[in-house]
C-alpha cells in the first residue's frame, strides 16, 4: 500500500483519486515529530430491523419469473375483454401528373429492315440436299444443268421404248390365248385396243405416273434430279403432272413428239432461260428441275 502524500506547512494535503487511504485524516508531520497512530476503527452501527426501515429500491430482490403470475383482478372491476385494434384507413394514392418531358425519339434504323424472327429464309447453300430446299427467291441454287437434263431424257426414251416393247409382247400373247392361236373375233379386238393404248396413251400415262407419284422419271432417278413446283419447291400435284405430260412425254410413238417445230422448241427452250432453265412444258405446268446431293 502507498503511504499518504504529505504536503508542506500551510498547504492543504492532496489525496490522489486512487489513494487507498481516502477517508482517513491526514496529519502534517514536521521534522522531528512522529506521526500519530491511526485512529481505531469504529464499530459498525447496529442494523435496523426490516420492519423499522424500508429497504432501498436497489436492495429489493428481483422477482422470480418462474413464480410470476397475472395480478389479481378486483371483483368490482372485471378485466376488460380483448378488442381488436381499429382497422387503419388508407388514403388513395395521389394522381400522377403527366411528365412535362416528351418521349425520346426512336433510334434510326441503319440499312434495310431485317425480316422478323421465324420467317422462312432462302437457302444459302450452293447445293440442295432435299428438293424442298429449292427457293424461288434464290432460283439458281440447285438447278439441273442442260447436260444432266439431256442425259436424263435419253435414259427416259430408252426405258419407255423398252416398256412399250414389253407391253406389246404381253398384249400379243394375251390376244393369242383368247383367240386360241388366231387373232380373230375377241382376240383381235383386244389386240387393237392394246396397240392403241401403247402407241398413243402409254407415253403420257407413264410420264404422268412417274412425276405425280415418284416426283421424277427413271432417267432423273439415275442422275439425282427432281421435278418440283416453281413457286416453292413442293411436290407437283396430279393436275400439274398431267399437263406437263401432255405437253411433252418421251416416247417414239407420242404424237406430240412428232411435231418437230414444237418438240424441238420445247426441248431447247431451257437453253434460253438463264434464270430457271425451264422448258416450255415446265412453264406450262409451273415446274422446275433441280438436282440434290447426298
Amino acid at each position: 500500500m502507498q503511504p499518504p502524500i504529505h504536503s508542506s506547512a500551510g498547504e492543504e494535503p492532496r489525496v490522489p483519486e486512487t489513494d487507498p487511504y481516502a477517508g482517513y485524516r491526514i496529519v502534517t508531520v514536521g521534522p522531528g515529530r512522529e506521526a500519530p497512530p491511526p485512529p481505531a476503527p469504529q464499530e459498525p452501527a447496529a442494523k435496523t430491523s426490516i420492519s423499522s426501515a424500508a429497504p432501498e429500491p436497489w436492495e429489493q430482490p428481483a422477482p422470480d419469473p418462474r413464480h410470476a403470475s397475472a395480478p389479481p383482478t378486483s371483483p368490482a372491476q372485471p378485466a376488460a375483454e380483448h378488442q381488436a385494434p381499429p382497422r387503419p384507413q388508407y388514403l388513395p394514392a395521389p394522381p400522377v401528373a403527366p411528365s412535362p418531358y416528351a418521349a425520346p425519339p426512336a433510334p434510326p434504323q441503319y440499312g434495310a429492315p431485317q425480316p422478323p424472327y421465324g420467317a422462312p429464309q432462302p437457302w444459302r447453300g450452293h447445293v440442295l440436299h432435299v428438293p424442298e430446299q429449292w427457293d424461288p427467291r434464290n432460283p439458281t441454287v440447285g438447278l439441273a444443268d442442260s447436260g444432266q437434263r439431256f442425259l436424263a431424257r435419253f435414259f427416259d426414251f430408252m426405258m419407255t421404248g423398252l416398256l412399250w416393247f414389253l407391253l406389246m409382247m404381253v398384249a400379243t400373247g394375251i390376244s393369242i390365248a383368247i383367240g386360241g392361236g388366231e387373232l380373230e373375233g375377241p382376240a383381235e379386238t383386244f389386240f387393237m385396243c392394246a396397240a392403241v393404248f401403247n402407241f398413243f396413251l402409254f407415253p403420257v400415262v407413264w410420264e404422268w405416273f412417274q412425276v405425280s407419284v415418284w416426283r421424277r422419271s427413271l432417267g432423273k432417278i439415275i442422275l439425282g434430279l427432281w421435278v418440283v413446283r416453281a413457286d416453292g419447291g413442293g411436290k407437283v400435284s396430279a393436275g400439274r403432272a398431267l399437263l406437263r405430260a401432255l405437253c411433252f412425254a418421251p416416247g417414239h410413238t407420242n404424237l406430240v413428239n412428232l411435231v418437230l417445230p414444237w418438240s424441238l422448241t420445247n426441248v431447247l427452250w431451257h437453253l434460253r432461260d438463264k434464270e430457271r432453265r425451264q422448258c416450255l412444258h415446265d412453264k406450262a405446268a409451273g415446274t422446275v428441275v433441280v438436282k440434290t446431293v447426298r
